[in-house]
């Protein structure tokens, strides 16, 4: 079945401004040019989809929607005037002319337009979604206006469809063209224990997380963290919310926070981060260097998001075992479907686990290597972003069928 699919994602900000910093020449280029160089360049889950989908027969397109500097270069080469990015955006789509629209972050879209699609764009038989976080209510508004969601854990699925969305779900994988990638990078120090992510606060993100890097800090273990924290008005906001939240409660008008999504915001009490993290966190890092961070460390932890619930299934698992590290990561009641603890990954149950077996493994060397190697070979057979792409072309083809 020959297909065409427009996809709709994000770049982390951090990413962009990697890629520009290393094509600082990217003015010269013509939009087609600077959009193809970005996405052969990117490590991120959007290049590597698009480069995969098209290398197995499927004409793919892609917008970046944060990327203001190719927007406005589309925008300049087409001569459309608008400012309005759901309007261009639009037009990048009926030019493209799809069958199936592909939106990574809902976020960037709303009801007005995933509505004016269906309206303007004839040859889109199929909208579907990638979504991989918590399901906020901006989000869920959107959900009634696609024909179906994409999601990275069964735990995930399994919630969509309980409140009445369908939804299929596919793992995440690992993009092996980044190994060329990385290879000639510079090599980092090596060190022992490294967390690289986010460090979110508030119900369905990062809580059980912060706990546990504190708590291993306490215990004196040598963990580097090179995260993402929230902003310290945010963190208010969501206190304020919470505040409210509890006064609604109290006052028997509980029935009431449904007329203002925003404030399910609030539904847990949210701290401020512990300092012991705030003295020890580093900037973030992004696309190779990140990946060279991996490599060169003994392990690398990884905990999920309170909303995938009692399912494994994010990017990290991939990633690190993907690079030949040892993962480390928090024991799930489908972890065995994916690999084989003990052997291709070490798994913890809770806090006092997950230090002893940090301990264990930097007293185990040749163990904790061989841990990493069988781990990466089991990525490299089963969990490539390629095997992935065959599975969502398949559903597509399916739902097309329908």
């Amino acid at each position: 079945m020959s297909l065409r699919i427009f996809i709709i994602s994000t770049m982390y900000s951090g990413n962009l401004r990697l890629f520009y910093d290393k094509f600082q020449s990217h003015d010269k280029l013509s939009y087609k040019e600077h959009i193809d160089l970005l996405m052969e360049d990117t490590t991120e889950f959007a290049g590597s989809y698009y480069r995969t989908l098209r290398q197995i027969g499927i004409e793919t397109n892609c917008v970046i929607a944060n990327d203001n500097d190719l927007l406005n270069k589309w925008r300049s080469e087409s001569g459309f005037k608008t400012n309005d990015r759901k309007k261009i955006f639009l037009e990048q789509i009926r030019q493209f002319d799809p069958d199936v629209l592909w939106i990574d972050n809902l976020s960037v879209t709303d009801v007005n337009f995933l509505q004016d699609i269906r309206k303007t764009v004839k040859s889109v038989k199929l909208i579907l979604c990638f979504h991989c976080s918590p399901f906020g209510p901006r989000i869920l508004e959107r959900l009634p206006f696609i024909d179906f969601t994409v999601t990275c854990t069964p735990g995930l699925k399994i919630y969509l469809e309980s409140i009445g969305y369908r939804s299929y779900f596919v793992y995440h994988g690992f993009d092996s063209s980044i190994l060329t990638k990385t290879r000639y990078a510079n090599q980092l120090v090596s060190e022992d224990i490294v967390f690289s992510g986010s460090l979110a606060t508030g119900l369905g993100f990062h809580r059980e997380r912060i706990q546990l890097i504190e708590n291993i800090l306490k215990a004196g273990l040598n963990i580097s963290l090179y995260v993402n924290t929230e902003k310290q008005y945010r963190i208010k906001a969501k206190q304020i919310l919470n505040l409210i939240n509890r006064s609604f409660k109290t006052a028997g008008f509980e029935k009431f926070l449904d007329y203002f999504p925003i404030l399910h915001y609030g539904d847990e009490k949210v701290k401020n981060y512990p300092e012991l993290i705030l003295q020890k966190k580093l900037d973030p890092v992004y696309g190779t260097e990140m990946y060279n961070l991996f490599a060169n460390s003994k392990i690398v932890l990884n905990n999920h998001l309170g909303a995938t619930g009692n399912y494994a299934g994010n990017m990290r698992l991939f990633e690190v075992t993907g690079v030949g590290s040892c993962l480390l990561t928090d024991n799930k009641i489908n972890i065995t479907d994916l690999f084989i603890p003990g052997n291709e990954i070490i798994v913890y149950d809770n806090i006092n686990d997950c230090i002893e077996k940090v301990k264990w493994l930097l007293e185990n060397d040749y163990k904790r290597k061989k841990i990493a190697l069988d781990g990466q070979k089991r990525t490299l057979s089963d969990h490539t972003v390629e095997k992935r792409c065959w599975q969502i072309r398949s559903i597509i083809e399916e739902e097309l069928e329908k």
